[in-house]
């Protein structure tokens, strides 16, 4: 099919869009290549934003993903070499797709392509009746945001009131707190974290967030943000309570960016459904990756599923790129179990496969109690996953077992619940 694809576009210009346009042409496609970006910025990684540059580690310039680099930058990012000779359209919000016609809408003007790469990701997931103008009032997405975000933490002594216990609320709140400032988490599940990392991960991180200062509601919504003069002055919550506060981050969750793809044919329930081989359902010449994307998945019997993590991202984008130009009777299906990691209050937590889907989880080895654990996730008595709570060195035998080839047993210790 290599032939056939004379011009490609890739619509989203972040992570996934770079690492798609710098796989295809390490592949060998010679023919045009435009990534379009919404944002004015040269790809960035956004990994650090709630991480090492919410906590002034890192600086702006560190999360480029800089041309002219060869071989990989600090984060094992594929670089880009500099002659590629791939056109970056930035600042432009690309608003529609006719696949009968073979082109994307932007800026009202219509761009043609033969081959498409959506990589639009995900946005913050906000309620509409939310004002979006108040000060003191953040989400973490954009480089915008992590700036204004580290900048309002650095003004000094905050009341700061988390919204959502993901591991994003969980990376804030974290820093917060290490910063020294007063610090509370609300949200709507029992305990926070446990879909994500499982009960029982999710329970030492519990301790650790009271260690360590955090005042934690569950089963706790916002109602309302105490507004005044344009300021949050709080957080009203539905139990008719008030907490006060001078910053409020809104860590609940991501929405995936497929409004330009509506009218196109394209399901968009939830992200944009893609087959095994991450070609879109029912158009062999797109294929989809990164955030924005829900794919069947080996692991889960072909369920598909959205997976927002930066490992998975890179991973997608190899194998999008060989089945795009490979075409679909030569595409190879995606299989690579889905890693991410984390760390809060200082304990280094790893994860592999789908730990959010389990019914049950089970010590292999260290102990919990003790801060060092590895625990496997299984749905239905299969392995989907593990969570490794400081001893991400144990977690390959899990990994190996996850892809069906054979590993060295665990280095030492034993399990204990």
């Amino acid at each position: 099919m290599t032939g056939e694809l004379r011009r490609i576009v890739v619509v989203g210009a972040s992570l996934a869009g770079h690492q798609v346009a710098v796989q295809l042409r390490a592949l060998g496609f010679d023919g045009e290549l435009t990534v379009f970006g919404a944002e004015p910025h040269r790809p960035y990684d956004r990994y650090p934003l709630s991480k090492a540059f919410l906590s002034g580690e890192l600086d702006r310039a560190g999360l480029d993903i800089e041309p002219g680099d060869v071989g990989t930058d600090r984060a094992g990012l594929d670089s880009e070499p500099g002659d590629l000779d791939i056109e970056w359209c930035l600042g432009q919000q690309v608003t529609g797709l006719d696949l009968t016609r073979r082109s994307i809408t932007v800026n009202g003007r219509r761009a043609p392509f033969d081959g498409l790469v959506v990589a639009t990701g995900s946005r913050p997931r906000v309620p509409a009746t939310l004002r979006r103008d108040v000060d003191g009032v953040f989400t973490l997405r954009t480089v915008e945001d992590g700036t204004a975000l580290r900048a309002a933490l650095a003004a000094g002594p905050r009341r700061v009131v988390v919204i959502g216990a993901g591991l994003v609320g969980a990376e804030v709140a974290s820093h917060s707190a290490a910063a020294g400032h007063r610090t509370t988490v609300v949200d709507s599940s029992p305990l926070p974290t446990a879909r994500t990392l499982g009960p029982a991960v999710a329970t030492h991180l519990r301790a650790l967030h009271l260690q360590h200062g955090v005042e934690l509601l569950p089963e706790t919504r916002m109602a309302a943000l105490d507004v005044r003069a344009g300021r949050v002055h709080g957080v009203l919550l539905h139990t008719g309570s008030r907490v006060a506060a001078d910053v409020v981050v809104l860590a609940t969750g991501t929405q995936p960016n497929t409004e330009w793809l509506q009218g196109s044919g394209l399901d968009t329930t939830d992200g944009l459904l893609v087959r095994p081989t991450l070609h879109a359902s029912g158009a062999d010449i797109v294929v989809a990756v990164g955030d924005v994307v829900r794919a069947p998945h080996p692991l889960l019997d072909g369920e598909a599923v959205r997976v927002e993590h930066w490992a998975s991202a890179r991973h997608q984008a190899s194998t999008a790129a060989h089945n795009l130009l490979a075409g679909p009777g030569h595409a190879r299906p995606q299989s690579e179990p889905p890693v991410f990691g984390t760390t809060i209050h200082g304990a280094a937590i790893r994860g592999i496969g789908f730990p959010s889907k389990a019914d049950a989880s089970q010590v292999l080895w260290g102990s919990i109690h003790a801060g060092e654990a590895v625990i496997a996730m299984r749905r239905q008595g299969r392995l989907i996953g593990a969570v490794a709570l400081n001893a991400a060195d144990q977690l390959d035998i899990i990994d190996h077992e996850l892809r069906g080839t054979p590993a060295m047993p665990f280095s030492q210790g034993s399990p204990t619940v």
